[in-house]
């Protein structure tokens, strides 16, 4: 069963924007029958929603210490908020409308990918330097990685195919013997173990 996550990240709001949150929340819960004994109190929560409201206030049109001020009462609410937060996430019962009805949101899950494409427009080109090939291809949707492979030709099924990993859609192979034919493939690396390869691409190494 998947595990709701309380979101307790407010770096994404703007001054206005995180009072505006901080004061939905304490209005939530308040007398909210799900969450009866909060911790920290909401008398807590309700105290730090007014002083920073009046630095945010101060800090508008005022000097740099108010607007320091201002960022240390932010960042108290926010400390207060992240506990509360917690305790919403134990006292939630996993329950979409339960949390929600708390005034926090939900953190969103990634949704897995699953097995990855096939490889598309995988390249091989002669590099600049003897012994090297060049090899790309298009960026595959969720992958980490790439496993670039090689191998002599004529490819058969007891090839033996060497690897280079790389996080990036290209790679440099280098070590090639110059003027000897290799093939080349190439597939994406993702959460999922299954591996889709590109077609091999034959060359000979400059």
């Amino acid at each position: 069963m998947l595990t709701l996550k309380v979101k307790i990240g407010f770096k994404i709001y703007t001054d206005s924007g995180f009072y505006q949150k901080s004061e939905h929340i304490e209005q939530c819960m308040t007398g909210n029958p799900n969450f009866l004994t909060p911790t920290p109190t909401l008398l807590v929560l309700q105290a730090a929603n007014v002083k920073y409201s009046g630095a945010l206030a101060k800090a508008i049109d005022g000097t740099k210490q108010d607007t320091a001020l201002k960022n240390q009462a932010r960042a108290e609410l926010e400390a207060i908020l992240h506990d509360l937060g917690l305790y919403v996430q134990l006292n939630g019962k996993n329950d979409e409308a339960i949390i929600l009805s708390s005034g926090f949101d939900i953190a969103s899950t990634p949704t897995p990918i699953g097995v990855l494409a096939k490889p598309e427009n995988f390249t091989v080109e002669t590099g600049k330097s003897k012994g090297c090939i060049d090899v790309s291809l298009n960026p595959v949707n969720g992958a980490r990685s790439y496993q670039f492979e090689y191998t002599d030709t004529p490819v058969t099924p007891t090839s033996v195919w060497h690897v280079v990993t790389c996080t990036a859609a290209f790679v440099t192979i280098t070590g090639l013997v110059s003027g000897k034919e290799y093939a080349f493939r190439v597939t994406g690396i993702g959460s999922d173990p299954t591996r889709v390869y590109s077609d091999a691409i034959d060359k000979i190494a400059p």
